[in-house]
């Protein structure tokens, strides 16, 4: 992940976790908080999309899919990298059969 790239999810967990609609819930509140404070000091961003991605579907799911512009932006922007990163464990763990 490029910094231009880096920059644009910071700012878009910025705006999610700055939505009046998102701040109703404290769990994914707390999600994005923890996710900008992994990026900002250097984890494995892709398990840090993972987790974001898994962590919107499940808002969505418990809000009967009403899901806030600002996170479905986010969800966007992360689920390239998820699916791509998912794809390759799963291929890793046939490969070795595990």
């Amino acid at each position: 992940m490029n910094e231009q790239q880096k920059e644009q999810i910071i700012n878009a967990l910025s705006t999610a976790y700055s939505d009046p609609e998102v701040k109703k819930d404290p769990y994914m509140h707390q999600v994005l908080l923890d996710a900008a404070k992994q990026l900002t000091k250097d984890s494995d961003h892709r398990t840090v999309f993972v987790r974001l991605s898994k962590e919107i579907s499940h808002y969505s799911l418990r809000n009967n899919l009403k899901t806030p512009q600002s996170l479905s932006n986010l969800y966007k922007l992360v689920k390239k990298e998820h699916e791509s990163y998912s794809g390759t464990i799963a291929a890793t763990t046939v490969w070795w059969g595990k």
